[in-house]
This record gives C-alpha cells, structure tokens and sequence, in this order.
C-alpha cells in the first residue's frame, strides 16, 4: 500500500463508482446551466414569448432539484477531495 491515497485510487473500485457518477451529475448539471444561460438571454431579447418563459421556469426547477439532491455540486471543494483527500495535521 502506497503512502498516498491518490497513488492507488485508479486501482479502487469503489472510487471509479463514485468518480462515474459524480462525473455523470457533474456533466448533467453543466449541461443544464448552458441551455438555461442561453433561454435567459433569449428571453430577455424577447421577455413576452411563453414558450421561454416556460422553459426557463422548467430548467431552473431541475437545477433546483439537482442542487437540493447533490449539494456538492456548488461545493467550492471538489466531492472527490472532500471525501478522500487525507485529514489535516
């Protein structure tokens, strides 16, 4: 066993799980904001259409819900360092 956590931790596992799904939120999340950036700004070139409306409505609920169900994502600490970088001292 290496002195290192990060050393071995491509050989763990349980840690390519966690990095796999973390990676999946991660990449859904991101994908989200973008296309609620880019309705925002189309609405607000056109506040009065409902179908934006509708759909920034929409993305900012599943943000929400990705946010209230994965707090990690708005962690300034990356979840990997969080849950496997070695304790201080």
């Amino acid at each position: 066993m290496s002195m290192w956590f990060y050393d071995e931790a491509g050989e763990m596992a349980e840690y390519r799980l966690v990095k796999q799904k973390v990676q999946a939120v991660e990449r859904e999340y991101l994908e989200l904001r973008v296309v609620h950036r880019e309705a925002s700004q189309a609405l607000t070139e056109n506040p009065e259409d409902p179908n934006l409306q509708a759909k920034v409505r929409y993305l900012e609920k599943r943000l929400r819900h990705l946010e209230e169900h994965n707090p990690w994502l708005t962690w300034e600490t990356p979840v990997e360092v969080a849950l496997f970088s070695p304790p201080h001292g």
